[in-house]
C-alpha cells in the first residue's frame, strides 16, 4: 500500500494558497468559514499539523468535492488546549452532523487530546470510520497504533486516486476462513464518505 506523504501534503497546501495569491501561513487565516447542516467528513486532526491538515482539507473538499469539517477552520475561536464539558459538547453536536470521520494519523497524532475520544464517540455513535495516514517518506513504513487496526484506511493508488481499503487485520478479523467473498474491499474516498453506511460493512 502507499500512503500520502508529508511533502505530497504540503504541495498541495502550498498550491492551493499560491492559487489565492497568499502564503500557506495566510491561507491558514483566511480560509472561508462555514457553518453547514451537514458534513461528508470530520476530520478529527491535531493542530500541530496545520499546514498538512490544509493540504489534506484543500484535497478532501477541492479535489473530491466533500463537505468537511476541521474545527480549527471552521471554529477558529474553540481552545482545543483544554477539554471541557462546553467544547465537548460543541465537538459532539458537529460530530453528530457529520457522516463520516477521517482520523489524520500522523506522527503528531499520538499527542493529541481530542482525536481518540473523537474517534471512540464516533465509532460508538455511527460507526464509518477510516483511517488517513500521513507518512514522512514514502519509504517510511505506516505502523498504526493496535486499534486502528480495526478501521479502514486511505491509500492512494498509482493513478493517484484516495481509495478506502480494509486493511488485512481487519479482513482477517471479519471474514471467515475458507468462505469465498465476491464484495470489493476497497472504495474510492468519495464514494466511501457519500455512502449512508460503510461499504465495507457489507463484507462482515
Amino acid at each position: 500500500m502507499a500512503f500520502l506523504t508529508e511533502n505530497y501534503v504540503r504541495q498541495r497546501a502550498t498550491a492551493r494558497a499560491r492559487s489565492k495569491g497568499l502564503t500557506v501561513e495566510t491561507a491558514l487565516r483566511r480560509v472561508a468559514r462555514t457553518d453547514k447542516e451537514r458534513y461528508d467528513v470530520f476530520l478529527s486532526q491535531t493542530i500541530k499539523d496545520r499546514e498538512i491538515v490544509y493540504g489534506v482539507y484543500a484535497i478532501l473538499t477541492e479535489d473530491l468535492g466533500l463537505t468537511v469539517f476541521c474545527d480549527w477552520i471552521e471554529a477558529p475561536d474553540t481552545d482545543r488546549a483544554n477539554v471541557t464539558p462546553d467544547n465537548a459538547h460543541y465537538i459532539r453536536q458537529k460530530l453528530l452532523r457529520s457522516d463520516s470521520l477521517l482520523f489524520l494519523d500522523t506522527h503528531n497524532a499520538d499527542q493529541s487530546k481530542w482525536m481518540c475520544w473523537e474517534l471512540g464517540w464516533f465509532d460508538a455513535a455511527k460507526g464509518k470510520v477510516g483511517v488517513l495516514p500521513v507518512v514522512r517518506d514514502a519509504t517510511d513504513p505506516y505502523r498504526g497504533r493496535e486499534f486502528l487496526g480495526l478501521y479502514p484506511v486511505v491509500e492512494i493508488d498509482s493513478m493517484q486516486k484516495l481509495k478506502v481499503s480494509a486493511t488485512p487485520e481487519l479482513l482477517r478479523r471479519i471474514m471467515t476462513p475458507g468462505r469465498i467473498y465476491a464484495l470489493a474491499t476497497s472504495f474510492p474516498l468519495k464514494v466511501w464518505a457519500a455512502s449512508s453506511r460503510d461499504p465495507l460493512s457489507y463484507i462482515r
